[in-house]
């Protein structure tokens, strides 16, 4: 079969996002005959990467608006309209390459917006939507967090749901073959938009290369050693970190531990202001941007991994950690509550008070600081659950067996 992958973003040597754009047709070309396209600014990365790997069976073709429309590529503004102004205009870059080559699906990955549809669905190929996210909105019982940014959560929230009543959005959703909800909210979400609901399926949108991952080692730590408490990512509210610090100074134990935060961003001097406030400030460390490359380290000395995120699609950084043994500590909400298990990690209930869920958040900090014997096989769980699940390569195999079939 014959697959075009559209993909905004599309990057072999990053992360997140655009890791994820590169990585399903990447994955996918074991299975059936792939083309991708993506935006010129990846071309040097993608060919770096086809030529040092010998890749022979996946054809990229690069598309991108005039540059005298780019704003954001002249002042680093305005990304999502020139996200709109590509996806308008590679309509008919996606139409010439169907003429000539007749493809089977075309699927839509990058970027996973659930707010736009794109214009790819307008061809003779069944259309692939997502895996999409952004459909989950901010726990009322979170509120408290977002006190400066509650404008912005209520202008995002009237815009999601205004969305479902743009006549174009449903008429294009609904001529959708297969849409993916990269979490159980927008998955939800699209299904009470859709005539037919069982074209909506939950996907999580990201993966990991096989080629990253190396068998952790699962070792007890000395009981006068510090236990490593990680969090990577941006600083920023919705991130949930002065929660996880108030969680951190609810914690009764005598076990030595510390916080570890890797990343950067505008909290960052309101977040050391808390940890004083708190009286734990002596157990985190602000670590600041650690390069993708060094992560390896830092996740090699933790002993495993915490994620307050207030709302979040799913966290690339939930596979990485898992990847590297570390059970993880999380809340059963978006795509952690997926990807999550009791068999790997922790959920905290967030249908409660926000007193209790500190708690309950505290409590499982101590768990993990104090029971090496639970840390280490939960740690395994993680590991072994991302090898046979979360490997872009098996994913997209379970891709072909179990959703592809539905709509051949």
């Amino acid at each position: 079969m014959r697959i075009l992958y559209s993909a905004f973003t599309a990057f072999p040597s990053a992360g997140s996002e655009a890791q994820c754009g590169w990585a399903w047709a990447n994955a996918m070309r074991n299975y059936n005959e792939v083309y991708l396209v993506t935006r010129n600014e990846a071309r040097q990365d993608i060919e770096k990467y086809i030529k040092e790997n010998n890749i022979n069976n996946i054809k990229v073709f690069y598309h991108d608006i005039p540059s005298a429309l780019n704003i954001y590529g002249k002042t680093g503004k305005l990304y999502f309209l020139y996200y709109l102004m590509w996806q308008a205009s590679v309509k008919n870059t996606v139409k010439r390459l169907n003429k000539k080559y007749h493809f089977d699906y075309i699927q839509h990955i990058t970027l996973g917006d659930f707010r736009v549809v794109g214009t790819a669905w307008k061809t003779d190929s069944k259309f692939i939507f997502g895996p999409v996210g952004g459909a989950q909105l901010m726990p009322k019982v979170f509120e408290p967090y977002v006190t400066e940014h509650r404008k912005s959560e209520k202008v995002r929230e009237f815009i999601n749901k205004f969305v479902k009543f743009n006549p174009f959005y449903r008429h294009a959703l609904n001529h959708c073959d297969l849409i993916l909800g990269a979490n159980k909210e927008t998955c939800e979400y699209l299904s009470s938009i859709v005539k037919d609901r069982s074209k909506c399926r939950v996907l999580t949108e990201n993966g990991i290369m096989a080629e990253k991952i190396n068998e952790p080692l699962f070792e007890k730590k000395d009981t006068n050693e510090a236990v490593n408490i990680l969090w990577a990512g941006r600083l920023i509210y919705r991130k949930g970190l002065a929660f996880l610090l108030e969680a951190l100074s609810r914690v009764d134990t005598d076990r030595k531990y510390q916080l570890l935060l890797v990343g950067d961003g505008p909290e960052l001097e309101a977040l050391k202001k808390l940890a004083i406030e708190l009286g734990i400030d002596d157990k985190v460390t602000f670590y600041g941007k650690i390069p993708y490359t060094e992560m390896k380290k830092v996740y090699s000395v933790s002993d495993f991994f915490v994620f307050p995120s207030l709302r979040e699609t799913t966290g690339t950084v939930l596979f990485e950690a898992m990847s590297n043994g570390l059970p993880v500590l999380t809340f059963n909400q978006n795509g952690a509550d997926l990807l999550i298990d009791e068999g790997c990690g922790i959920k905290v209930d967030i249908n409660q008070a926000l007193d209790q869920i500190k708690n309950d958040f505290a409590y499982g900090i101590k768990r993990l600081v104090e029971n090496d014997e639970m840390r280490i096989a939960l740690g395994k769980a993680a590991y072994e659950k991302i090898l046979k699940d979360f490997t872009w390569e098996n994913k997209c195999k379970l891709f072909e067996d179990e959703f592809l079939k539905d709509i051949k």
